[in-house]
């Protein structure tokens, strides 16, 4: 008995040595982009309006989806990106009162946080916990806008059903 109460000892004391070094940490781009904007039931309300225009805009659907396929876009230049190569659609996002830029740090930033699990709840960058606080008490909402824009962001065949 005491020597399976040693050997458990021994295997406790081991998985709290190794545990810091084997969960990996959060990478700073994601965690950047994490907390980029805040996000708040306004900014999400305002996506919300662009991406339902979008969808019915097919147009706009077209130049979201070729803009979705260039490897050259990245969380850093999605907004400007979008501003210069996508007019139909900064311009839906000027009509829903939202900068493809402030969309682009948003959607940047759900997905981040999603990935991110307890280390966004457990930041010390405010807006990284403030913004898994706010996902996780938006859940539903979040997730529906995000859905919808996924979809968007699919390859354009207006052929599909």
């Amino acid at each position: 008995m005491k020597a399976l109460s040693s050997a458990l000892a021994a295997l406790v004391l081991t998985a709290l040595v190794a545990a810091p070094v084997l969960r990996a940490e959060t990478p700073p781009d994601q965690m950047k982009a994490a907390g980029a904007i805040p996000l708040t039931t306004a900014l999400l309300d305002k996506m919300d309006a662009a991406v339902t225009a979008l969808s019915a805009d097919d147009a706009a659907k077209k130049e979201l989806s070729a803009a979705s396929a260039d490897p050259s876009i990245n969380p850093d230049n999605w907004g400007s990106s979008i501003t210069s190569k996508c007019p139909k659609v900064a311009a839906v996002f000027k009509t829903a009162g939202i900068s493809p830029d402030d969309f682009g740090k948003a959607l940047f930033a759900i997905m981040a946080v999603s990935m991110g699990g307890d280390d966004m709840a457990k930041s010390d960058d405010k807006t990284v916990k403030a913004n898994a606080e706010f996902m996780t008490a938006n859940k539903d909402k979040v997730e529906k806008t995000f859905g919808k824009f996924m979809e968007l962001s699919m390859p354009f065949d207006k052929g599909e059903k």
